[in-house]
């Protein structure tokens, strides 16, 4: 139902007032009344809060979001994620928050405009304002409080459709001859399967499928489509034996006969009240399960073919609020392994988990950020282990079975500034472990066999948080096997899979904060315009900017890597910032190529140059998947799926779908036929900034499930 009270004629808090209004339930009837809204002691005013509102949009909101939703990693600043995280605290806590923003900025704004900003913040969150205006000096709001608003319900509300079925829809269906998914099968995927997140352990986003072929691909045509729940959704779907199962926004997880795009069943998480769902990269299968994360950090193992819950694992993040996932798990001799991604601050740091999945209890625990008195806890510059923040695991893991060894890579600190000014204790020095780091570990206990760090201190965000492949390379006349990833400046690097001995670097030209890289040990050292001063903001560090921005010459689309050839397919977008304007700009700006920030490059690993760079208009927002034929797929933010030929990047075949897939395609055969399969929607925090900086209008909802196949008789 719908109320028409309003509240003072104030259009703001009438539109927090209907968010907070009565709603129903499935079984029953509950109402939530609307909650009388609180003020702080010395409160704020309305022309404060409008003000702090022109700021906002100017500062925060290509972030945060106009609505205050937050993207991704960004954490909302309204509604139940605000009450939770800020009700009852002091209001300098939130206070000292926002002025450690914007990142390239921290305290730059003024005292004036982050007072006027957090008064519209309590504005937006039902806080009442006043005729005395909120202190501009940070020392004089000590002892006000931000008033608690109540939660609710969101998770609940009848205007959602329930995608829950409770068990399978068809009698008869591909389910009945579903076979158990074995160890040997992850380690050797059959060819008409997509068992894991890139589809290997090696994580290389490849397939040996060739039906479609260069020859053919151009009349590539719908297959099915199925509408997703709408939201932000980062979906790897799976298919073993023709079923295909997808998990969306909303924690939905869904099988389909993954040839005539029939659901079969269809299972949805009930969230608690006030937490919200967030994206993630998929589950993962083993035997008769379906292995799920959850937005409120569980794991659950359901039936593969009907659906229902077997177990359901609370992992332990010690009283802590701010964790998520967004990984997808990977499943190594019958556990699964998935890392955890902090909001913020979390006591303690971030972690990899592993969840025995017999009994669905944990197995052991790595903390990515070095505890104190352990090894490399010497590396955070004196801090308490309650100061030492980052460390996030963005994507899932790597495996080799020879060595038992599992690669990670962690995610650097979000309080670079405690870093800058370096202790004079003995020994200790502000490299901070492990974050952007390569790390090693054993895979049957967890315990760390090497690591090795690609950037240390890192004060720009450029993370090495990204896919690690396994792959064997020739070096210095012998063949090596490798693990190589690549961080957001666009320099890949290949180390040693059984040592961590650093190999080589590939610089790929599109960054300008690394001056110079030791070819013995990796080793890098900075421009003087890229390095902070303590408490100096990055606007001022160069005239000509920063390459690339905090976005990345290359971010979460994956890399994939063909095995047959050596050649290394990345997903890269040009991405400077002119830091007198603001403005997006290209690292070489060149007539021919301007406004042309999306990009693949094709990088021949063995000999370690670029055979071919194809640029477009858009940056890329998939994940790339090529295959044995030739082919390359990848998805671009202006909701462009192509085929292009690994050759020379030339386009073969595209198709316009209905928002960004910001996804991961894959390519599976069922009964003979090949498809290929694709997500879309509203976008990831990537995604979503990309669109904004290139001018793009997408859809700001909607979500879809495209599957693609030759013609009957082809």
């Amino acid at each position: 139902m719908e109320s028409t009270q309003r509240s003072n004629g104030n259009p703001k808090v009438t539109r927090l007032a209907r968010s907070l209004l009565h709603t129903c339930c499935y079984g029953g009837l509950f109402l939530f009344a609307l909650p009388v809204l609180a003020q702080t002691p010395a409160g704020y005013t309305d022309e404060q809060a409008a003000q702090g509102e022109t700021q906002y949009e100017e500062q925060c909101a290509e972030c945060h979001g106009y609505n205050l939703e937050g993207f991704g990693f960004v954490p909302s600043l309204s509604g139940n994620f605000f009450s939770r995280r800020w009700g009852d605290k002091a209001v300098t806590e939130l206070a000292t928050s926002l002025q450690r923003m914007p990142p390239t900025q921290p305290g730059g704004l003024g005292e004036q405009t982050y007072s006027q900003i957090l008064a519209f913040l309590l504005q937006r969150n039902g806080v009442e304002a006043g005729t005395t205006s909120l202190p501009v000096a940070l020392a004089d709001l000590e002892g006000l409080t931000i008033p608690a608003q109540p939660l609710t319900p969101t998770a609940l509300n009848p205007r959602d459709p329930s995608y829950d079925t409770n068990g399978p829809l068809v009698p008869v269906s591909r389910l009945d001859n579903l076979t158990l998914v074995s160890d040997a099968m992850l380690m050797n995927p059959p060819e008409d399967d997509w068992l894991i997140w890139r589809r290997t352990h090696e994580n290389l986003g490849h397939s040996p499928l060739d039906q479609i072929n260069r020859e053919n691909v151009a009349d590539l045509e719908i297959a099915w489509t199925w509408s997703l729940p709408s939201g932000a959704n980062m979906m790897t779907p799976l298919v073993h034996d023709g079923v295909l199962f997808a998990y969306s926004n909303g924690d939905v997880v869904q099988a389909f006969d993954a040839a005539s795009g029939d659901l079969l069943w269809s299972y949805q998480r009930e969230l608690p009240l006030g937490v919200p769902p967030s994206s993630k990269k998929g589950v993962a299968i083993y035997e008769d399960k379906i292995i799920v994360p959850t937005s409120d950090v569980h794991l659950l193992a359901l039936e593969a073919k009907t659906g229902r819950i077997i177990w359901d694992h609370e992992i332990n993040t010690n009283g802590e609020t701010d964790f998520q996932i967004k990984s997808a798990p990977m499943v190594v001799k019958g556990k699964a392994i998935i890392g955890m991604t902090g909001q913020t601050t979390v006591a303690g740091g971030n972690f990899i988990v592993s969840i025995d999945l017999d009994s669905g209890e944990e197995d052991w625990r790595f903390y990515t950020i070095a505890r104190p008195d352990e090894p490399g806890g010497n590396t955070w510059n004196n801090l308490s282990l309650d100061e030492r923040t980052g460390g996030s695991v963005w994507n899932p893991g790597s495996y080799d079975p020879e060595l038992n060894l599992l690669y990670f890579g962690p995610a650097p600190t979000y309080d670079t500034n405690s870093l800058r000014v370096l202790s004079d204790a003995a020994g200790v020095t502000a490299d901070a472990l492990y974050t952007n780091s390569t790390i090693a570990l054993n895979a049957d206990t967890g315990e760390l066999v090497w690591h090795f760090q690609h950037m240390r201190n890192d004060q720009l965000d450029h993370d090495w948080a990204y896919e690690r492949q396994i792959i064997n390379l020739p070096f210095e006349g012998v063949m090596r096997k490798a693990i190589v990833t690549g961080g957001k400046e666009a320099i890949f690097e290949a180390v040693d899979a059984a040592t961590g001995e650093y190999l080589f670097s590939m610089d790929l030209d599109m960054q300008n904060v690394i001056s110079e890289i030791d070819p013995r040990s990796g080793e890098k050292s900075l421009s003087q315009q890229a390095i902070p001063e303590p408490g100096q903001s990055l606007d001022g560090l160069s005239l000509n900017g920063i390459c690339p921005d905090a976005l990345g010459a290359r971010n979460m689309q994956s890399s994939s890597y063909n095995p047959a050839t050596g050649i290394l397919y990345i997903p890269m977008q040009d991405t400077c910032i002119n830091n007198l304007t603001g403005e997006r700009w290209q690292k070489y700006p060149d007539p021919s190529t301007n406004g042309l920030w999306g990009m693949v490059k094709a990088v021949n690993l063995a000999t370690r140059e670029v055979e071919w760079t194809e640029r477009q208009f858009a940056p890329p927002a998939s994940g790339n998947l090529t295959t044995d034929s030739g082919l390359l797929f990848s998805g671009s933010v202006d909701r462009y799926f192509r085929a292009v030929d690994q050759t020379d990047g030339s386009v073969l075949w595209q198709q316009r779908l209905d928002n960004a897939p910001s996804s991961y395609p894959i390519t599976y055969r069922v009964d003979g036929k090949q498809y290929v399969a694709v997500a879309t929607n509203s976008g990831s925090f990537l995604a979503n900034n990309m669109e904004r900086r290139a001018g793009i209008n997408n859809p700001p909802s909607g979500a879809t499930l495209w599957v693609f196949a030759l013609p009957s008789g082809q």
